[in-house]
């Protein structure tokens, strides 16, 4: 196991809240680094691609948020169990950050007109993610009884859906609702979230 690790980021969720949420889940502490916008300028050549999140292990600096995300969870034991749990981990982590992706306009709409525009665009690929899930899933969680990475990845985009889109319906998906809903009454996870309101 790598020493402590430094995470960061801005001061909000966006690309680094899985990593985040991934350490909350395995009661792993971590440096929580949130920069301001005037930090990020001196820090930024400083980085391997002059972009966040980086996470430091180490001495040595790891950037992509997905990246990230994988070789934390890797460390954490939040992987699945074998090559073929992670296989499938990897697909839901690829199919949030396609969500992520789609809903990027979402965080700059500035009508109701241009939400319902950016959720037209985004609803294919809610839609085949729901499918997905409800193919993979083995019990409570997608890998069976206990969550993971896969798991994190779904609440952390539909929690930042739910915050741009406040009408947002997530029982239209019912089966990650579900997921969801178990993976946000994990008490390490219920805590992190009330404790972190402000995070945007």
């Amino acid at each position: 196991m790598a020493s402590q690790m430094k995470l960061t980021y801005f001061d909000g969720k966006g690309r680094a809240e899985v990593t985040r949420l991934l350490f909350k889940l395995a009661g792993k502490d971590f440096i929580d680094c949130r920069l301001t916008n005037e930090e990020w300028e001196a820090f930024k050549p400083s980085t391997p691609k002059e972009q966040l999140p980086v996470l430091e292990v180490d001495g040595k600096m790891l950037c992509e948020s997905n990246a990230i995300a994988r070789y934390v969870a890797r460390e954490l034991n939040l992987y699945g169990s074998g090559n073929w749990e992670a296989a499938v981990a990897d697909m839901i982590v690829d199919s949030c950050a396609e969500i992520f992706e789609q809903g990027v306009p979402l965080y700059f709409a500035k009508t109701e007109e241009e939400k319902a525009e950016a959720m037209k665009k985004l609803t294919p690929f809610l839609e085949s993610t729901e499918k997905l899930v409800a193919q993979l899933r083995k019990g409570k969680f997608i890998l069976g009884g206990e969550a993971s990475l896969a798991d994190t990845s779904l609440f952390s985009v539909f929690e930042i859906i739910q915050r741009l889109k406040k009408d947002f319906q997530v029982d239209l998906y019912p089966v990650i609702s579900q997921v969801v809903k178990n993976y946000a009454e994990i008490p390490a996870i219920a805590n992190w979230v009330m404790a972190k309101p402000s995070n945007k």
